[in-house]
């Protein structure tokens, strides 16, 4: 804003001048209809010089500012593939945890694909679409899977992988999983 009245300034002074060195360089007589005239287009004019240097300088911030979230967007993905690969490692390493723990149950191939499906939130009816089967099959193999584990429900079954994925006791976390289902069991 305060650019702004800078700008007015410059160009109410620029006006002026032009006004006053217009009148004192015309040879012709005065007459109020050629002043007007000319102070319309000198208007126009200092207008013109305004609005070109108010559009020049707002041209160079914004090429200031793209140049800095330029920057800031190259550090941000820099930093988002360092986060991405990180994680990527860990995933797959969560991921072999998961596919050795369905072998140790000896799940076949299908029951391992019906049980990543339920691990990644899927219905039993969208497994069965994903899947091209019925979904009476899809419970089924979720059920075998179920009696294979010795785990009781698709919760379960999530949060016998999540649990180690948590801090253990006394580091924030509240404790096992597997124990706290084993408490609610007993007390059943």
């Amino acid at each position: 804003m305060k650019r702004v009245a800078i700008y007015s300034g410059l160009a109410v002074v620029l006006f002026v001048a032009l006004v006053v060195s217009e009148a004192l360089s015309n040879d012709e007589p005065f007459s109020i209809a050629d002043f007007g005239t000319d102070l319309f287009e000198m208007g126009l004019l200092a207008l013109a010089v305004v609005f070109t240097t108010y559009s020049a300088q707002e041209i160079r911030e914004g090429r200031i500012e793209r140049s800095d979230l330029i920057g800031k967007l190259s550090i941000a993905r820099e930093e988002g593939e360092k986060w991405r690969s990180t994680a990527l490692v860990h995933a797959n390493g969560l991921g072999s945890a998961i596919q050795k723990q369905f072998a140790d149950w000896r799940l076949t191939a299908s029951e391992c694909d019906v049980a990543t499906l339920m691990l990644k939130g899927l219905s039993h009816k969208e497994i069965a679409q994903v899947r091209n089967s019925s979904a009476a099959t899809v419970r089924q193999q979720a059920a075998a899977i179920y009696g294979k584990s010795g785990l009781a429900s698709r919760a379960e079954l999530a949060a016998y992988f999540l649990e180690d994925l948590f801090p253990p006791e006394g580091h924030g976390g509240n404790g096992s999983l597997h124990a706290l289902a084993e408490q609610s069991a007993v007390r059943s």
